[in-house]
């Protein structure tokens, strides 16, 4: 990925000194971090060039009161740029609009100069450029597994391999600049990669991972050499972009193939989270059971059931230490873990996959509350997505009945009632008796699907 840029928009020359100062001693993924300066928001936005910066340090009041607003305003929404990450600093903290904390999910830190460290700093520097390197990350590991199976039936399976695995190699090296890493394919026991002609250079790489399948009645046997361990995560990304393909020679419609890969990709996120994988399954099979009693057809009712999977994806952006925090998340930090909606929107919506277009609006929408009270936009009623609404109920619920890192797990019969009482406030009233009415049937999905 190379050097990653820093913009740091303030008006006093000695902040953003100190700034550079601190920042310049820091290294990110073995490389010095870019610093950029601008003085203000007028002087930000002839300078600013999207897709080039990775954060955004802002002040909140320069030449005018709300000027580092209208910063976040810029990249937000006249850019439409919802990966760099921003962080919003200044002196008075009372000066931040409360609406900002309460319905803004734009903002992804907020530090407070008075009190501001160069400890303190640095750690949310690191922090915002991990949460933006995993945003990019498995943006581009979702383009690989759709272009890996939709290309699939357009060329031999040779080709195929090949391409999966630089998929794979560029998939590593993007998590981690310094990997090394190698491999080797077979097919029905006979080396395809490297060529023949190619001369196999001694290499640094200590570990060797063997994946082994069956496509399209081929034996198929990838050696992926690495210079470190790798991850279980990185593991399951290249049995998923294997299982995909196996699927995609297998099946002849799209649809087919998405559910292996979906669940696979909204695990690498619960992985994260420090939920299981059961989480995304209990969600997914409680939506079906809602879905089916709504009226939704087997058709729809599948669809939804393997979008909500992709409810959370977009805590790939979100720091660990907000996400596990092992209590309750104060104001600040509140604001920043809502932004993940817009990030899981953000990374779906331009997919070409049915499961990923509905997972798009689930991810956006499945915070939105019944009375309008709900998060990123403030919905109400039946404008919020049916399948949004129901995806919810069912989150809520399987949530409150698993142990979570700031709270133990309620009982069934507590978290039921949570549910009734929240009819009319949180949740679709009409849905809330389709849950009561298909109760037990959602009881036995939590002890199907147990940890």
């Amino acid at each position: 990925m190379g050097k990653f840029s820093i913009m740091v928009v303030d008006d006093s020359k000695t902040v953003r000194a100190e700034i550079r100062s601190i920042l310049s001693k820091v290294q990110f993924e073995g490389e010095k971090l870019e610093i950029h300066e601008a003085e203000g928001f007028e002087d930000f936005k002839t300078r600013y060039e999207p897709d080039k910066y990775a954060l955004v340090l802002t002040d909140l009041v320069m030449e005018e009161e709300q000027s580092g607003i209208r910063v976040v305003n810029y990249i937000r929404h006249e850019l439409g740029d919802a990966k760099t990450r921003i962080v919003l600093m200044t002196a008075n903290p009372e000066k931040v609009p409360l609406e900002l904390l309460e319905n803004d999910c734009d903002v992804n830190y907020f530090l407070e100069k008075k009190t501001l460290s160069e400890l303190s700093l640095k750690i949310c520097v690191i922090a915002m450029l991990k949460a933006y390197k995993n945003v990019i990350a498995f943006e581009k590991a979702l383009g690989a597994l759709e272009n890996i199976v939709e290309s699939s039936k357009a060329r031999p399976l040779e080709e195929t391999l090949i391409q999966t695995f630089f998929q794979i190699r560029s998939f590593l090296i993007l998590k981690n600049p310094t990997l090394e890493v190698g491999g080797v394919i077979y097919l029905d026991g006979v080396k395809i990669f490297p060529p023949e002609f190619v001369s196999r250079q001694k290499s640094g790489n200590s570990y060797n991972h063997i994946f082994e399948t069956d496509i399209a009645g081929k034996r198929i046997r990838m050696e992926i050499t690495s210079s470190k361990r790798l991850s279980d995560v990185d593991v399951d990304y290249i049995n998923s972009l294997l299982s995909s393909l196996k699927r995609a020679y297998f099946y002849s419609e799209m649809s087919d193939i998405e559910s292996d890969l979906v669940l696979r990709l909204a695990n690498l996120i619960e992985v994260r989270s420090e939920e299981t994988g059961n989480h995304v399954k209990r969600v997914a099979e409680i939506s079906h059971v809602l879905a089916i009693e709504s009226g939704f057809d087997p058709t729809q009712a599948n669809l939804l059931r393997q979008a909500s999977a992709l409810h959370d994806i977009g805590k790939v952006g979100i720091p660990d230490h907000i996400l596990n925090k092992p209590g309750k998340l104060d104001e600040r930090e509140f604001a920043i873990i809502k932004e993940h909606t817009l990030i899981g929107f953000e990374i779906l919506r331009n997919s070409r996959l049915k499961t990923f277009e509905l997972g798009a609006l689930v991810a956006l929408q499945h915070h939105e509350r019944w009375d309008g009270t709900g998060y990123p936009y403030g919905l109400s009623g039946s404008e919020i997505a049916l399948e949004a609404r129901i995806v919810e109920i069912a989150d809520v619920f399987e949530a409150l009945t698993h142990n979570r890192c700031y709270r133990p797990a309620w009982p069934v019969e507590k978290a039921v009632e949570y549910i009734v009482e929240m009819s009319g406030k949180q949740f679709d009233p009409a849905l809330v008796e389709i849950f009561r009415k298909k109760l037990k049937d959602i009881v036995d999905i939590l002890e199907t699907f147990k940890d």
